[in-house]
Formats: structure tokens, C-alpha cells, sequence
């Protein structure tokens, strides 16, 4: 894809190209009217079928959405009832559970279907009744893996409740914010005092897009912006690994536009462009994106590999990276694996997941340098992955 030019305020990627070759792949995926693979070569899923609504969204393919409309409401909900079946008589509130249901919630809430149907049974049985245990439970207070993911869906619930369920669940929304602010680190996140790593931000992201949302203060958003931007590559990536991913750069880039802005310190500022700037020369021919064009074949990630570890600059962040460093040349790991779909992608597979996740790193960079631009942008007006602050100040103008 052609490189993006720069000027002094922001990245002028080729938004078109960009746009025209993830449109050609969102259709390569399509399996039918309302059926999405996360990759040509995958099967069809429920969970590809909410990345492939967003991303249409995303880039305003409002036409195709809506000739499709009634059929991905009707898949959307078929498939996560029958997820819920599956699971039993319990509360299921493992990961992947949680996060079908909030993603089918946004791509309802894009389509219009959450009107007709909040699906309530579903939402209410998510709500805790002691919200400070179930936080302490998750080990969100306290940096857990995955933590950030459960802090966020419940956020999301008690969110649904209150504004499509009639449900009153502001102390919750307070407590959920006092507890988090009290946990924080000196970081800005949750977990160790050592480091900061990886871990910090790309858990702590998460419970980031709640408090971006309840536009609640940050008494540690530039300690955030410090420790993040120390973790970057050469090429403005925030992986552990050469290349970045998907999670990692999307997650970086949205703590380091706090309120969906550019940062004033123009380091920073530099630091977007070159992010902005490698995402988009990184597309690929078939237009989309992959988790990682760097990590295999093996020879051609070593010199990557060397630099993460060479640039460590505590030693948590060195242990990290070397776990990852030598975890990653185990032959499992050639591909992989997630809950998404039983196919297993390669790592520079493109896929709808990584592609999606790139294009909305392009489009946050992109409306924090030009706000007036965010409008091109198809954000997602729901609690969660995909929402921007302009959705509000449109709310507001309105």
C-alpha cells in the first residue's frame, strides 16, 4: 500500500487505499448474506460475524448493513442463545461468554436490534450482586491477566442496565471507578509496582475505555502516557514480540490519545505518525491486516526479537519479553490459536479480528489529529471497543 505523507500536525495515510483493500477483504470473509469467516479460510462464526459488522461500519458501508439488516439481527441473536444453551443452568461468566455477549450487544446496538429486544435475561443474570467482590474475584484491582477484559464487560452490564433496562446502577458505576482509581499503580494501570510491561497497559486498556466513556477523571492519565510510550519499537509498535499485534497497538494508541486527542508533548505526537505510518504500509494484498508479519518465518523475526529485548529498560519488562522471546520459537505457536474460530491462522495470516482492530488504530490516530475527521469514521455508539468521544459531542450538538 503507498506510504503516508506527514505534515506538522498528524499522519496522512491513504485513507482511501486503506479503506478500498479492507472493503475487498471484509467481502473475501463474507460467507453469504448474514455469515462472516475470520480468515478465507475459516469458518463461519458468530464472533467473525460481529468483527465483519463492525468493520463495515467502521468504514460506512451503511447500504450493505442495512439490505442485510433483518438477517444479522436474526443471526446475531440465534447464535448467542444457542451459545447460552450450551452452557447450561450455571451463570456462565468465563471470557469468551462475556465477550460474545458484549460484542453481539455493540453489533445489535449499530443494526438497531437492541430496541426491539435489550435482551434482558441475558444482561440481568450478568449483573453481580456484590460488585466489589466479583471485581476482587477477577483480580482486576490487582493487574490479573485477562482481569481487564471482566472489569470491562461488567462495566458494560451495569451501563446496559442503566440506560435500556430502566435499572438504577449508578452506585455500582461509582464504586466501579473509586475502587479502580484507588488499585491504581504508579503506572497508571493495575498490577506490580515493577516494570511498567506490556501487561500493564494491554490489561489495562480495558478498564481505560470505561473511563473514557463515563468521562470520569484520570489522576494518572500522564503517568499512563509515559509508561506506554516507553514500551514502543523502532517502528511504533507495542508488542512484546517484532511487529507489533493487534490488541497491543490498538490498546497503546487508545491510552495515548486520552479523550480521543493527540497529546500535546510533540514525542508523542511523533510516536502516532510513526505508528500510523507503519499500520498502514503493513496492509496487505488481499486488504487486510495480520497479527504480525515479523514473528514468522523465525530468521526473519530474530533481528526484532533482539531489539525488544536489547530495549528493555527494567527488569520485568526484560523478563517479559524474554518469556515471549523464546515461548514464541516453540513449533505450537506457529499458529494461532483463539476461542474466535477452530481454525488456527498463522501470524501473518490476514484475518477480520487484527484487520478491524488496525483500521480503528488508523481511524483513532486519524480523528485525534483531526477531530473534524472523526465524522468519516464509523465509531460504534455503544459502552465498549469501538466507541469514540465524538459520539458523545455529537449527542451533545444535536
Amino acid at each position: 500500500m503507498t506510504q503516508p505523507a506527514l505534515d506538522d500536525t498528524g499522519p496522512k495515510q491513504s485513507r482511501e487505499a486503506n479503506v478500498g483493500g479492507y472493503r475487498r477483504f471484509l467481502e473475501v470473509c463474507r460467507a453469504g448474506e448474514a455469515d462472516f469467516r475470520l480468515t478465507p479460510s475459516a469458518e463461519p462464526t458468530s464472533y467473525a460475524r460481529c468483527f465483519g459488522v463492525f468493520g463495515l461500519h467502521l468504514i460506512g458501508e451503511t447500504a450493505t448493513l442495512d439490505a442485510a439488516r433483518d438477517r444479522l439481527v436474526e443471526a446475531l441473536r440465534h447464535d448467542l442463545w444457542q451459545a447460552r444453551t450450551a452452557a447450561g443452568d450455571g451463570v456462565p461468566r468465563d471470557k469468551a461468554w462475556r465477550q460474545l455477549l458484549c460484542f453481539t450487544l455493540s453489533a445489535l446496538a449499530l443494526l438497531g436490534g437492541l430496541d426491539e429486544d435489550p435482551l434482558r435475561d441475558l444482561v440481568e443474570e450478568q449483573l453481580p450482586s456484590d460488585l466489589e467482590t466479583e471485581l476482587h474475584r477477577t483480580g482486576a484491582p490487582a493487574g490479573r491477566a485477562q482481569s481487564g477484559n471482566q472489569a470491562m464487560f461488567l462495566a458494560i452490564f451495569l451501563l446496559h442496565a442503566r440506560d435500556r433496562l430502566g435499572r438504577d446502577t449508578t452506585a455500582d458505576l461509582e464504586l466501579w471507578l473509586r475502587l479502580h482509581r484507588q488499585s491504581m499503580n504508579r503506572f497508571g494501570f493495575w498490577g506490580p509496582e515493577a516494570g511498567p510491561t506490556h501487561l500493564h497497559f494491554q490489561n489495562g486498556y480495558h478498564q481505560y475505555e470505561v473511563f473514557e466513556y463515563l468521562d470520569a477523571d484520570n489522576p494518572a492519565e500522564q503517568s499512563a502516557l509515559r509508561s506506554v510510550a516507553s514500551l514502543a519499537d523502532p517502528l511504533g509498535h507495542f508488542a512484546p514480540y517484532p511487529g507489533g499485534g493487534g490488541c497491543f497497538d490498538y490498546d497503546a494508541v487508545f491510552v495515548l490519545t486520552p479523550g480521543g486527542k493527540a497529546p500535546e508533548d510533540e514525542a508523542l505526537r511523533a510516536l502516532l505518525r510513526r505508528t500510523a505510518d507503519s499500520i498502514a504500509a503493513e496492509q496487505q494484498q488481499d486488504g487486510g491486516f495480520c497479527e504480525s508479519l515479523r514473528v514468522r518465518p523465525r530468521r526473519t523475526g530474530l533481528p526484532g526479537f533482539a531489539e525488544r529485548l536489547a530495549s528493555a529498560r527494567n527488569p520485568a519488562l526484560l523478563k517479559e519479553r524474554l518469556r515471549y522471546a523464546v515461548t514464541l520459537q516453540r513449533s505450537k505457536h506457529d499458529r494461532i490459536h483463539t476461542h474466535w474460530s477452530r481454525y488456527q491462522r498463522r501470524w501473518g495470516e490476514s484475518n477480520l479480528w487484527d484487520s478491524w482492530f488496525r483500521m480503528l488504530t488508523l481511524a483513532r490516530i486519524e480523528a485525534a489529529f483531526e477531530p473534524k475527521r472523526a465524522g468519516r469514521w464509523g465509531f460504534i455508539d455503544y459502552p465498549g471497543i469501538g466507541w469514540h468521544p465524538t459520539l458523545r459531542d455529537r449527542v451533545r450538538r444535536s
